[in-house]
Formats: structure tokens, C-alpha cells, sequence
């Protein structure tokens, strides 16, 4: 096909008669940093579960901290389970922003 360089986009640019860009887009090769590309991620959760989560994670935060403001110091299991309240609430934010 009188590709030159031996390799898969020179094989394409022949193989379809493109500029040098527009095979390597074709072929997912190509980075266009002059744009920024948001990418949307799915959401974890359907809403209604995602509200679920949240009264649960947020009750458990409220209970911790209840604890704390009586004077109750928490276990290290209980701190560990705050955290990851903690997470799971900032995860499903981020989500939802």
C-alpha cells in the first residue's frame, strides 16, 4: 500500500488516505491537550438509594458525635467506622455534583 514507517498508523493513514491527525483519532492514538475532556462517571447509586446510604452513614456520624459531646470517647473501631461514613458520604457527593 506504500505505507511508510512500517507501523499501524502509517498502515492507516494509507489504508484510508487521512492526514496524520485524523488517523491517529481514528485509531484512539491522538490527545488534544488544548481541550479539557470531563469525563462523566455513572453514578454509583440510583438517587433514591443514594438517599438511603446517606440517613444511615449521616446517623452514625450523629451518634459519634453525640458521643463525643458527652464526653464518650470513641474506640478505635468506632473512629475507623466514622471514617468510612465519612467517605462514603464524600464519595456520594462527588457523585452527585
Amino acid at each position: 500500500m506504500g505505507s511508510k514507517g512500517g507501523d499501524v498508523l502509517s498502515h492507516h493513514i494509507a489504508a484510508h488516505t487521512l492526514e496524520f491527525v485524523e488517523a491517529a483519532k481514528a485509531l484512539g492514538a491522538w490527545v488534544d491537550y488544548g481541550k479539557l475532556q470531563i469525563q462523566q462517571k455513572p453514578t454509583p447509586l440510583p438517587p433514591r438509594a443514594a438517599l438511603e446510604v446517606l440517613e444511615f452513614e449521616s446517623l452514625i456520624v450523629a451518634v459519634a458525635a453525640g458521643n463525643i459531646a458527652k464526653g464518650i470517647k470513641l474506640s478505635a473501631a468506632d473512629q475507623a467506622r466514622v471514617m468510612t461514613c465519612a467517605g462514603r458520604i464524600g464519595r456520594l457527593a462527588e457523585a452527585y455534583q
